[in-house]
């Protein structure tokens, strides 16, 4: 028997992804990934080509979206997000009530974490290679719970557009210097809860979330305020048919950092996941 309302999802992989310039999109409804090598070449020392993977998952329940920034090789951020589509998604954007809270979320967060942390070094050993480790930003909506959750790991970016404002979430919001990524042999679960961000809150007001890697933000790369071309990338794609307004949004942005690597000349990938609630949130 069939589904009343199947899993709806869509993931880009960087190996798959390569040529400068060149932007690949996915969208369904209210979400909507981009990923790209690129507007120019990486002037730094790299492994792959492309190291970044995005997704995103609508259900009966909510939306699953997440983007991961591979150091090292690819595999790591695309074995991440591969256990996040397969462990996580059908049940946390499914219909039955989560019974998420503040508290029981961080302990989850750092399960996640941890199981992220395996699936990277288990890709590793199947590839017969070094571990890549990855940087992690998920979000999950769940509108009947009125719930917004996040978790964060390393310098991607994730922000929360509501009404009147612009809040940064994650990791980089809290202003530190270090950075810590998924996929570290002497990891433990415990070990990340100091190297992690993690957050559950009221859905409220939310109008949009956009989750991006560094390609956005990276000093000498990317733009100088990641915030200011996010709050451009919404005023951009707010006169857009509702259902392209998503597409428009991730596209603008992306093609915002593409454009900072050409004027900076040092490139980098870049990878979006996001939600658009500007209109009815219909699951």
């Amino acid at each position: 028997m069939s589904q009343a309302h199947p899993l709806l999802s869509a993931v880009l992989l960087g190996r798959r992804h390569t040529e400068i310039g060149r932007l690949a999109s996915a969208a369904e409804g209210c979400a909507a990934i981009t990923l790209s090598r690129g507007g120019a070449a990486k002037t730094y020392g790299h492994t792959d080509l492309n190291e970044d993977a995005v997704y995103f998952a609508q259900g009966e329940g909510g939306w699953l979206l997440a983007v991961a920034d591979g150091h090292h090789g690819a595999s790591g951020a695309e074995a991440v997000i591969q256990h996040i589509a397969t462990e996580l998604a059908p049940n946390w954007t499914g219909p039955a009530n989560l019974g998420f809270d503040a508290q029981s979320w961080q302990e989850c967060s750092l399960d996640v974490l941890h199981d992220c942390g395996r699936a990277v070094l288990r890709r590793a050993a199947e590839l017969g290679t070094g571990p890549a480790p990855t940087t992690l930003s998920l979000a999950l909506v769940r509108p009947g719970e009125s719930g917004l959750a996040w978790i964060s790991m390393g310098d991607s970016l994730l922000f929360r557009a509501g009404r009147d404002s612009l809040e940064e979430l994650g990791w980089t919001s809290l202003g530190r210097k270090d950075r810590y990524f998924v996929g570290y042999e002497a990891a433990s679960r415990q070990g990340m809860r100091d190297r992690s961000d993690s957050g559950y809150q009221d859905l409220g007001d939310t109008r949009a979330l956009i989750l991006a890697t560094d390609g956005l933000s990276e000093t000498n790369i990317g733009v100088a305020d990641p915030a200011r071309a996010v709050l451009e990338a919404l005023a951009e794609s707010d006169g857009e048919a509702e259902e392209d307004r998503a597409l428009a949004l991730a596209t603008h942005l992306s093609a915002t950092a593409m454009q900072a690597h050409i004027d900076n000349r040092a490139g980098d990938n870049i990878g979006c996941s996001v939600l658009d609630l500007r209109g009815p949130r219909v699951v």
